[in-house]
């Protein structure tokens, strides 16, 4: 707060021209980066870019128990619907979202289509989270 009778502008020049030697200190750094180190950003940027992606699909409890289901092997939407007690316009919007997204795979079988987990890194992450939040997995897992 400044006081009555001063200037607040001076107030403002003052906190600014403090941050002017910061932002030179930041100029430099980004300018003075070497080709390689642009390289390994724009590498750092695009895999991120990508596990963020992969990271909003599983982003859902609906997607989540889908996949948890679809670990222990192919199902039917019918069968994903009973697990976990969904209606069937929901499991499909969800399974729709999963296979654009390439986590997943139909497979028509007869009249029914069949739904399996595509080895990914979303397996992986799923299997992970299965070891952590799923104790009746844990247990079986360890007898």
């Amino acid at each position: 707060m400044v006081p009555m009778g001063h200037d607040r502008s001076l107030a403002g020049r003052a906190s600014a021209e403090q941050s002017e030697p910061m932002t030179e200190i930041l100029t430099a750094a980004v300018c003075d980066r070497d080709p390689e180190s642009d390289d390994l950003f724009t590498a750092m940027r695009a895999a991120a870019d990508q596990a963020a992606e992969l990271l909003r699909s599983i982003g859902s409890s609906h997607r989540l128990m889908i996949l948890c289901l679809l670990m222990d092997g192919p199902k039917t939407v019918s069968e994903i619907c009973f697990a976990i007690e969904a209606r069937q316009s929901l499991v499909s919007q969800h399974l729709t979202r999963l296979r654009l997204d390439g986590l997943v795979h139909a497979e028509r079988q007869g009249n029914f289509v069949l739904y399996s987990l595509v080895d990914s890194p979303a397996k992986e992450i799923v299997s992970t989270l299965q070891r952590h939040y799923c104790p009746t997995k844990a247990a079986k897992g360890s007898h």
